[in-house]
């Protein structure tokens, strides 16, 4: 019997040890890295691996942080690190944006997910509770953590950086200024609240009839190439380049630098309601330039020495922008100037315009000069057409000065929506 027991005891004994060696030849092996990052508002879940070895992951979802957590969150953000000399120089862009959502029904929906609804009263209460605030943050920036509930988005986002760029232009077309710039013109119609038709998405959208029949509105194709708008009055400014017309309709607007110096701003006045399709993606698609050259100095460097592809390749983003000229600076979606270093472009279905956002990234303001960072409060003010679902858009600044950090930002960053608790109650 007391030899049974030993066989089986010995037994066990080798068994754990395999065990054990099982276990310890599992962790030996390789680890692949996974990658996934949806770019949709719907619940997905992303992971990434960082240099330390942890795993970033998470659904596209809003979760509550604990006050510990918010807390140590609002301790880390700097007015200086926006070119703010302080958190009182937020308070007339805060305004902008109360001015806005009071445009909107307190009671009606602003966000709406499953996991997180608000409605315009709450963003609205939350920018108040933030403008009162700001006298007190210099000194005490935790109390962000004490009044804001700040949810986070999980899946974090991509952020990417634009500036306004001031355009060598002509009001009137001489010389070189021979690109034009067009007003929205008369015959572009959008479909009415309610009015319904077996094309209503695009008759929402935009649209036009000749000879009694409702047709798309034209295309960029239609515009650049075949210039069925040439010649109708609707010109109202002349550029030099025909790449920066080209990117300043991407931007939705831009500064006007006139050959007396004097500055006007092209203001967006609409679209012709096509789809939208980056030109990087068009010159990899084509097998015009590498993954690795779709920097914007170098397809437009690109389109320059190849004027005979230019207009096709350009044309193959039917979406077209209209402008107005006005003296006033650039105006966000909310109808507002931008602000540097503060305004954001965001998807509105996952970051409703006038929304709080926390944030951290890097910026680089030079080439060849370290990285700044940034633990800011952003104000979500700006859309665009690329601006859909896990993706921010920071503005830098208006003038060429900002081309260098506003294109070499992309990266990964955590992102907070701050509702203040006052808010919350109601």
């Amino acid at each position: 019997m007391k030899k049974n027991i030993s066989i089986l005891r010995s037994l066990a004994v080798l068994c754990l040890f395999s065990i054990c060696l099982c276990g310890c030849a599992a962790k030996v092996g390789p680890v692949s890295q996974k990658r996934y990052v949806s770019q949709s508002t719907k619940t997905k879940v992303w992971k990434s691996k960082r240099d330390s070895g942890k795993f970033i992951s998470g659904p596209v979802r809003y979760s509550k942080l604990s006050e510990h957590s918010s807390a140590i969150a609002a301790r880390r953000i700097s007015a200086q690190s926006q070119s703010l000399r302080t958190w009182r120089d937020l308070g007339p862009q805060i305004r902008k944006s109360i001015e806005y959502v009071q445009r909107n029904p307190s009671g009606g929906l602003a966000l709406r997910r499953k996991e997180l609804r608000l409605t315009w009263g709450q963003l609205r209460k939350s920018l108040e509770d933030l403008e009162r605030l700001l006298p007190r943050l210099d000194r005490n920036p935790e109390l962000l953590g004490k009044y804001f509930v700040w949810y986070e988005l999980q899946s974090g986002a991509e952020m990417t950086g634009y500036y306004t760029p001031v355009i060598e232009a002509s009001l009137t077309k001489k010389g070189p200024y021979k690109y034009p710039v067009y007003r929205l013109p008369p015959d572009l119609r959008k479909a009415r609240p309610g009015q319904t038709h077996p094309w209503s998405e695009q008759l929402r959208k935009a649209y036009r009839v000749e000879n009694g029949k409702i047709l798309p509105y034209h295309s960029r194709r239609d515009i650049d190439i075949k210039k069925v708008l040439a010649g109708r009055g609707l010109e109202v400014a002349w550029l030099k380049d025909p790449v920066d017309l080209f990117y300043m309709h991407v931007q939705g607007g831009g500064v006007l630098r006139l050959p007396d110096g004097r500055l006007r701003t092209a203001v967006f006045s609409g679209s012709n309601g096509r789809s939208f399709k980056g030109l990087g993606s068009i010159m990899l698609h084509n097998g015009v330039l590498k993954k690795s050259q779709l920097s914007r100095e170098k397809i437009k460097s690109w389109l320059l020495k190849h004027p005979d592809r230019m207009w096709e390749l350009m044309a193959k983003n039917e979406s077209y922008i209209f402008f107005k000229v006005t003296r006033g600076e650039p105006q966000a979606a909310i109808g507002k100037p931008l602000k540097s270093m503060v305004s954001l472009a965001t998807d509105p279905k996952l970051i409703p315009l006038g929304s709080i956002v926390g944030f951290r990234t890097d910026i680089y303001p030079e080439k060849g000069h370290p990285s700044r960072r940034v633990n800011g409060v952003g104000l979500a003010q700006d859309t665009g057409k690329a601006i859909k679902g896990t993706r921010l858009d920071y503005y830098i600044g208006t003038g060429n000065e900002f081309k260098y950090p506003a294109h070499h930002l992309k990266t990964h960053v955590p992102v907070y929506l701050l509702i203040s608790k006052s808010a919350l109650r109601r």
